[in-house]
């Protein structure tokens, strides 16, 4: 009779064996920080974009021959700017490889009137590493005597930065594909011809949309791959 009824108590004294119970607990306290852990090495962050310094010659009133030039024909004016862009990658784990950078240049804070472009040289940028890219562009279509008007009578112009660029991304051993980084902000300039702000301005993502790049964001690729390791390191 005992022998008829030995079946019925096998799974019971398997789910009362301790041992067994308190190594699969082991091994998922183990097993969780590392799953974890490859997870976040997956994780993009965009790298962050200020602009340090913008200015225009031309707005400059403190300069005698730009306050008389107001009076005179545009065409003595110095039609350059000058930019200081600042490029920092704030992550530990992965270093960032751009292709070339497109920044473009708007008089009025929306995008109606381009007035300069240039293209900077892609590069390698390095784990938590800040990079700094200054130059001088001559402009096109600004309209001078509107954008000294304003500063010469105590109010601002206003002009637009917008930076469109495709960087990769390095993991261990290979790199990302390509995500888009469009960021962009409206700079006011005044009389000094400088931007009226004194801090280094954000370049946020409000510049014109593209295809998303997924910023921050961890794919449904990398939680399969965290997902099927911590079920093969735990069974």
């Amino acid at each position: 009779m005992a022998e008829e009824f030995s079946p019925l108590f096998e799974p019971l004294q398997e789910i009362e064996n301790p041992k067994k119970c308190i190594g699969k607990y082991i091994w998922m306290i183990i097993t969780l920080p590392v799953t974890v852990w490859f997870m976040l090495t997956f994780r993009i962050h965009m790298p962050k974009c200020h602009l340090q310094q913008l200015y225009l010659p031309a707005l400059d009133l403190s300069d005698t021959s730009n306050a008389t030039a107001v009076f005179v024909a545009t065409a003595t004016l110095n039609p350059t700017l000058f930019f200081d862009l600042e490029l920092e990658n704030t992550m530990n784990d992965h270093s960032v490889r751009y292709s070339d950078i497109n920044l473009t240049f708007y008089y009025g804070p929306n995008r109606n009137l381009t007035i300069a472009n240039y293209r900077v040289p892609g590069f390698y940028q390095g784990k938590e590493k800040k990079a700094y890219r200054r130059d001088v562009v001559e402009s096109h279509d600004l309209p001078w005597d509107d954008a000294i008007r304003k500063v010469s009578n105590g109010s601002t112009a206003v002009f637009r930065v917008d930076l469109v660029a495709k960087p990769t991304f390095r993991y261990w051993f290979w790199y990302s594909k390509r995500r888009w980084l469009r960021v962009g902000a409206k700079v006011e300039v005044d009389a000094t011809g400088k931007k009226v702000k004194k801090e280094a301005i954000p370049l946020k993502s409000a510049a014109a949309r593209g295809p998303r790049g997924g910023s921050g964001r961890m794919g449904f690729l990398q939680v399969l791959l965290g997902f099927v390791l911590s079920v093969v390191l735990l069974y």
